[in-house]
C-alpha cells in the first residue's frame, strides 16, 4: 500500500470499512470524500474508518470525514472512527470534535456500534 493510498472491504451490505493509508490530507481528502459519498448512494448507512495506519491528518482529511457524517446519520448510520493512535485522537480533541464523531477503540467495537454480533 502506497502511502496515501484509500482502501475499502465490504463488512457486510451496509458497512464498509475504509483504510485512509498513513496520511489524510489535500492530496487525497477528496478521494476519501468521493469513496464515502458512492458507498452512502449505494446503501452503505455505516462506514468504519480503520485508522490502524493512519500517521497524519490534515484540517482537509478531517473535513474529508466531517463533510460526510450526517448524510449517514440521516439514513440511520454513522460514521465510525476506529484504531486513531494518540496522535491523531489528539487532532480531534484540539478541534474539539471528540463528542460530536463516533470513536471506538478498535474493529470488533465499531463493528458492535455498527449492530455486527449485538
Amino acid at each position: 500500500m502506497t502511502e496515501q493510498q484509500i482502501t475499502q472491504k465490504t463488512l457486510r451490505d451496509d458497512i464498509l470499512v475504509v483504510n485512509p493509508g498513513t496520511s489524510l490530507d489535500n492530496t487525497n481528502a477528496h478521494e476519501m470524500v468521493n469513496l464515502i459519498s458512492t458507498a452512502q448512494d449505494n446503501g452503505f448507512n455505516y462506514i468504519i474508518v480503520d485508522m490502524a495506519d493512519l500517521q497524519f491528518i490534515s484540517s482537509a482529511g478531517v473535513g474529508s470525514i466531517l463533510g460526510t457524517v450526517e448524510t449517514s446519520r440521516e439514513a440511520g448510520g454513522d460514521i465510525v472512527m476506529c484504531n486513531a493512535s494518540e496522535t491523531i485522537l489528539h487532532v480531534f480533541e484540539v478541534l474539539d470534535l471528540t463528542e460530536y464523531l463516533t470513536i471506538k477503540t478498535d474493529n470488533h467495537e465499531a463493528a458492535q456500534f455498527c449492530g455486527i454480533g449485538k
